[in-house]
């Protein structure tokens, strides 16, 4: 009787009305308070929302999504924008319905942005809609996961993605410990606009042992800080917005005002181009925006070996110690890799193009390969003491160069550099967009 009772409150909590996990039909509660009724779990989903479509492609892979947004696929902003080109159709905006309505979904998961007139359209149309809310905390983005994992009947892998977040942020803590100055940083988009409190943004920078000035001085999210402000506060480091196509000069304009030649973080080099689609992602890859900013912060402490690098396949992979030597194995990685080692100040691998006609490679040290084939398909490493294989992407498309950039950023301790690397990339490819 106590376990049935049990069972009934944890699931009226998390937002169930029926009394059984594994159970459907089932009537969840979304965004709205409305009571949506899934019959079965969907096969043919659409998402209109960057952060559904980062939850759901994991969730359910390519197979049961009929479209996806169009942000998707951008790396710039998007945590999936490899894994977005297994679907087929491209939702350019939440507005579009009547591309939405000819796909025939089983369900369409929009957010709250979503104008009453496209919600009627859709529901005059017969459409299933689930709304999700906007996740302002890390609470919240959890929140969202488990409900997402309901509505479409994956419950554990829901709860799989949660704990993989809240173990790589405690990973983060337990890296930095308790600092006894934390590091005092402000988050600018253009128009000066910032984080403040209730913000994932600085729950991020919470998270990773540091002050958001602008929640610390109890300005409300979204709101517009003046150059005034920004002097006063004197930040330790200040992280702008990386993903800016509305506003390509941002970045220049706030490094050569010369109001603020004078700040401590300019001072000191400590002003980075933030890589959006981690730091403003309201998905389980807000982890990897708390590892960036624990980087930035606390560069000393955060990242160290032996690092853990999830590569192409998904698989995480261990490197114990710094390598001495580095073996490459494609044009494609060649390609990432120089990008990387030209943002770095120092190259202190010794590296090696292998061919794979060779039969056996000359390493010493510990040496990492980054391939994009299994090591059984690899020529040997002889002469090293250890030999750890990276598995990376084969192709040169700008979303699997990002995606490289970073494991091999996250595999050789060079997460800053891996991301200066891919703030430059990224605004390369929206200036040829716009050109």
């Amino acid at each position: 009787m106590k376990r049935s009772l049990l069972l009934l409150v944890i699931v009226l909590f998390s937002g169930f009305i029926v009394t059984a996990q594994d159970d459907f039909p089932r009537t969840l509660v979304d965004a709205l308070g409305n009571e949506v009724r899934i019959e079965a779990p969907p096969q043919r989903i659409v998402s209109a929302s960057l952060a559904i479509d980062e939850i759901l492609l994991p969730l359910v892979g390519a197979e049961r999504l009929l479209a996806i947004t169009a942000l998707a696929s951008d790396p710039g902003i998007s945590n999936v924008a490899v894994q977005a080109g297994e679907v087929q159709q491209r939702i350019a905006s939440r507005n579009d319905t009547e591309q939405i309505i000819v796909l025939e979904p089983d369900i369409v998961f929009i957010d709250r942005f979503t104008t009453p007139e496209v919600v009627q359209q859709l529901q005059d149309a017969g459409i299933p809609l689930f709304t999700m809310d906007f996740a302002a905390s890390l609470d919240a983005v959890r929140a969202n996961i488990r409900l997402l994992g309901q509505a479409v009947g994956e419950d554990d892998a829901a709860e799989g993605l949660i704990a993989a977040m809240d173990a790589d942020i405690q990973a983060v803590s337990d890296a930095v410990g308790e600092v006894e100055t934390p590091v005092r940083a402000l988050f600018l988009t253009p128009g000066n606009y910032t984080s403040g409190v209730d913000s994932t943004i600085s729950q991020i920078i919470a998270a990773a042992g540091g002050v958001d000035v602008a929640a610390e001085a109890g300005l409300e999210q979204f709101a517009a800080v003046s150059d005034e402000f920004i002097i006063e506060q004197d930040p330790d480091v200040i992280l702008l917005a990386g993903w800016t196509p509305y506003d390509p000069t941002f970045v220049d304009t706030m490094l050569n005002n010369p109001a603020f030649a004078n700040l401590s973080a300019i001072q000191n080099g400590r002003v980075y181009i933030a890589n959006d689609a981690h730091l403003t992602s309201i998905s389980h890859f807000i982890a990897e925006g708390v590892k960036d900013v624990a980087a930035y912060l606390y560069p000393s402490l955060y990242p160290d070996y032996p690092l853990t690098v999830t590569d192409a396949t998904g698989e995480d992979v261990v490197v114990a110690s710094e390598p001495g030597g580095v073996v490459v194995v494609g044009e494609a990685t060649m390609q990432a890799l120089t990008l990387l080692v030209d943002e770095m100040e120092e190259n202190p691998f010794d590296i090696i193009n292998a061919d794979l006609e060779d039969a056996t490679i000359g390493g010493a040290g510990d040496v990492v390969v980054f391939a994009p084939l299994p090591a059984d398909d690899l020529p040997g490493v002889e002469g090293a003491d250890s030999v750890t294989y990276v598995r990376v992407y084969d192709g040169d498309s700008p979303a699997e160069v990002v995606a490289n950039l970073e494991i091999m950023g996250d595999a050789l301790d060079a997460r800053v550099a891996a991301l200066d690397t891919v703030a430059t990339y990224t605004d390369m490819l929206e200036a040829q967009a716009a050109s």
